[in-house]
């Protein structure tokens, strides 16, 4: 298979191990935007317009209702604050179209891939307490406040674990 093959094919897959179909679960976006606090007063950083996982559920249907919260959280840091926007929704964690979802994130950093998502994206399952947070292409993070929750899932996918936290990750599982 061809390299964004396999990342979909894997992205796809942990999905899948983390949410059963009847499983309930939240996804949250958060958009983060820098704003520079240096001497020359307050000045956001521009960047041309990326539509974000609401917008592209809109244009290509893919199963989430309108945001159902939002919240903003800043964070300063020295001379520079980040903004982020976090919105979320109910969903049942079947019941959109996961794999275009992944596949726009998989392409975030891919610049002649589309679609491409930049949001920061996190499935919640409620039903298993698991996060899962893809962040591009390159991989993605389970949590769970339990170990026991992941075990399975490492267990049938240890070998897609990457180089630099494999025995991190095996310490902790084996």
């Amino acid at each position: 298979m061809a390299y964004d093959e396999v990342v979909i094919h894997r992205a796809r897959a942990l999905y899948e191990a983390v949410f059963r179909p009847e499983d309930l679960a939240f996804v949250v976006s958060g958009q983060i935007r820098y704003v520079s606090l240096g001497g020359a007063g307050i000045r956001a950083r521009r960047r041309r317009h990326r539509p974000t996982l609401f917008q592209l559920s809109k244009r290509y249907s893919l199963g989430l209702n309108g945001p159902a919260g939002r919240q903003i959280q800043v964070h300063d840091e020295g001379d520079t604050r980040e903004v982020t926007k976090f919105r979320w929704t109910r969903i049942r964690a079947r019941g959109i179209d996961y794999e275009f979802i992944l596949k726009a994130k998989a392409n975030a950093e891919l610049h002649s891939h589309r679609p491409a998502l930049h949001d920061r994206i996190y499935f919640v399952n409620l039903t298993r307490n698991i996060i899962l947070h893809m962040y591009d292409d390159r991989g993605m993070d389970l949590i769970a406040a339990d170990r026991s929750d992941l075990q399975p899932i490492y267990d049938e996918h240890k070998s897609w674990v990457l180089d630099y936290d494999r025995q991190q990750i095996a310490e902790t599982f084996e």
